[in-house]
């Protein structure tokens, strides 16, 4: 039987509150207390993809998230991590309260014809010694 993986939901929370987040192995988080995270309208789904390589004989992970979403305002702050949740429920975390922090890329049209689409595109790139970790409940 195959487990399902798409993302469906995607929230944010400023780094300076994931200080009761504590990382219990390589690859899975646990959190202490309840967080109050922003959730991101998106449209359908996040893609994401995780790519591992060694810089200076250290393995490091690479997470990429991509959504688009009808939010047209820039995401202002530079300190943001991201819950992900699975369509089978599964939580996930792209960012940890310590550097380096996920980076923001947006591309937002406004476009000159009326059948193109406005929405913007986003793009979390967080590349650390962790992959996108599994948050356990």
């Amino acid at each position: 039987m195959s487990k399902y993986f798409h993302i469906k939901k995607i929230e944010m929370v400023r780094i300076e509150e994931l200080l009761p987040l504590r990382i219990t192995s390589n690859t899975s988080c646990v959190l202490l207390r309840e967080l109050d995270f922003v959730d991101l309208d998106i449209q359908e789904l996040v893609g994401v993809s995780i790519e591992d390589s060694y810089e200076n004989n250290q393995k490091v992970y690479t997470t990429t998230a991509t959504f688009s979403t009808k939010r047209k305002e820039p995401f202002s702050s530079r300190g943001l991590a991201f819950r992900l949740t699975s369509v089978n429920g599964q939580r996930f975390m792209i960012g940890t309260q310590e550097r380096p922090f996920p980076v923001i890329k947006e591309k937002n049209p406004f476009p000159e014809k009326v059948p193109d689409s406005t929405l913007k595109t986003v793009t979390i790139t967080w590349k650390s010694t962790f992959p996108m970790l599994r948050i356990i409940e």
